[in-house]
């Protein structure tokens, strides 16, 4: 792979992450909040787990 594609993977990323703050900023905030407020590191974790797993197995579909 070449360094564009990896400019290209984070710049998809970047648009990715930024859909749902710019489509629903008050929604985006709300849920920001109520992980912060879980105050559980093992809660930010799983949230974490959870869209690495989506992304695996979109990239899993996708890809085969």
């Amino acid at each position: 792979m070449s360094w564009k594609v990896w400019i290209l993977a984070l710049a998809l990323v970047c648009i990715i992450e930024g859909i749902v703050p710019f489509v629903a900023p008050e929604k985006w905030i709300a849920a920001m909040k109520s992980i912060v407020e879980a105050g559980d590191v093992k809660t930010v974790r799983n949230v974490g787990l959870g869209l690495l797993l989506v992304g695996v197995g979109v990239i899993w579909l996708v890809t085969t």
